[in-house]
């Protein structure tokens, strides 16, 4: 069976505020998600945090939050790969002072949508215990839907508020608003990206990396979702007629390593002729979904126009 875009997803908004005047890195979304796997370990976890051992770990809720547990996995995935959620953040200032508006976003993808209650007390931990070894903590005033309708306010939550959208209804939307612009596109990444292509880390875009790069993510959305699925055989890919390309770094710390590590990608801009419908869906979808490695740190991210 080919990939489906027929999966659940909700995105939400974190409108918090910084209590302490605070440094924070440029590139947040590591810390973010560091910052949040402590506090899900620290309150969930029964065990050592060995999982590779843990009798529990098939029911643990951290595993299908943070680690995102997928009984079955394309070849393709060999370690453990948090395809439930993504989480963006392009604030890229560094000082803070006390009460500064600081926004985050959080992706919920399948069966991660069913724990919003756990993302959401893990958040709201980080605040009182600090983001990264500045410890910027803050509180979070407000958590919004894609439509700004606030699910929480300060001590109230409105699980009505709660809208749970759908990547086919993305790519329907999203289509009819590209169709009005003529057939040339625009792919702009706000976010390092980084893949192989014939075995060697991309200088430069490649349109087959890209759309199979984003048919993959869909794929093991399908996977998460107990979809066993295929990726389509492409018959064309879209022709690349001008790029712009730089490389970029960032620099992030590993709390399981105990250090300091570096990321590399290229960031820019790329023009697209005429695009096959079935391509133009998967580079849609990519969107949402951010393509290449190191998602997970925020890498990847793309405005499609």
């Amino acid at each position: 069976m080919k990939v489906s875009f027929d999966i659940p997803y909700i995105k939400l908004t974190f409108c918090t505020q910084i209590i302490n005047d605070v440094k924070m890195p440029c590139s947040k979304v590591s810390a973010l998600r560091g910052g949040m796997g402590e506090m899900l370990l620290r309150q969930n976890c029964v065990g050592d945090r060995n999982c590779g051992l843990c009798r529990f770990n098939q029911s643990c809720v951290v595993m299908h939050t943070f680690y995102s547990y997928m009984p079955k996995k394309p070849s393709y995935v060999t370690g453990k790969e948090s395809v439930g959620y993504l989480i963006e953040c392009n604030d890229r200032k560094e000082e803070y002072p006390a009460g500064s508006d600081f926004k985050f976003y959080l992706i919920l993808f399948g069966e991660s949508i069913a724990f919003f209650n756990l993302f959401l007390q893990a958040f709201t931990h980080l605040g009182m215990e600090g983001i990264g070894k500045w410890k910027a903590r803050f509180w979070i005033q407000e958590v919004r839907n894609s439509e700004g309708n606030p699910i929480v306010s300060k001590e109230t939550v409105d699980m009505n508020q709660y809208k749970i959208e759908n990547l086919a209804d993305y790519v329907f939307r999203r289509k009819g608003k590209l169709a009005a612009k003529g057939k040339r596109y625009e792919m702009r990444f706000v976010t390092p990206f980084s893949m192989k292509y014939q075995k060697v880390y991309m200088q430069k875009f490649n349109s087959e990396a890209l759309v199979k790069g984003a048919a993959r993510r869909v794929q093991m959305l399908n996977y998460y979702m107990g979809q066993e699925s295929e990726i389509p055989d492409f018959v064309e890919y879209p022709q690349i007629i001008r790029q712009k390309v730089r490389r970029a770094t960032v620099k992030r710390y590993s709390g399981a390593q105990d250090t300091a590590m570096v990321l590399h990608g290229i960031i820019g801009l790329l023009e697209f002729d005429e695009i096959t419908e079935e391509c133009l869906e998967f580079l849609i979808v990519g969107e949402l979904l951010h393509i290449g490695k190191n998602i997970s740190f925020g890498f990847g991210q793309y405005i499609f126009s």
